[in-house]
């Protein structure tokens, strides 16, 4: 008998840099409705290109993954609703985005407002090796994703 796998639903965003692939990045905003677990992963574009001569990206080998709460979910919505400029406290017009710290590092997420859209921003620090990644959402990314959120951050409140 073949088990069949199953996969957690996620929104994935793509952003790549068709000049530069050190600048191109994509999202995936994925929630476990088994654990109720809700995770962002940034991954950088790869230099490599898929067989079609598009822009592929480092999942596996170039990413970094951000585990979201209810708090860090409901902020992220008054964020993209736009009843805040940024993640966080102030500090410029970035704000100080959303900390996380655990035994291998810490990480800041960061999420704010820009001319037509929202910049997004992930930065680790695990020991001596540092990661930095991020995109632009538009409208309409950040209107279906707060779709998302809402739904997801209504699941954890009912199970």
């Amino acid at each position: 008998m073949e088990t069949e796998t199953k996969y957690n639903p996620s929104y994935k965003i793509y952003k790549p840099n068709f000049k530069d692939d050190s600048k191109g990045a994509s999202s995936s905003w994925e929630w476990n409705p088994n654990t109720g677990n809700f995770f962002l992963t940034i991954a950088k574009q790869s230099s490599q290109k898929s067989e079609g001569g598009k822009p592929t990206f480092a999942w596996k080998e170039n990413s970094e993954t951000f585990k979201l709460g209810e708090p860090d979910l409901s902020e992220i919505c008054l964020v993209l609703k736009g009843k805040k400029d940024y993640l966080g406290q102030p500090d410029g017009n970035k704000g100080k985005g959303l900390f996380h710290q655990n035994k291998m590092g810490n990480s800041i997420l960061k999420i704010y407002k820009i001319d037509r859209g929202w910049g997004m921003e992930l930065s680790c620090k695990k020991g001596d090796v540092r990661f930095w990644g991020g995109h632009r959402l538009s409208e309409g990314e950040a209107e279906f994703l707060s779709c998302i959120l809402e739904r997801c951050m209504w699941e954890m409140f009912v199970s």
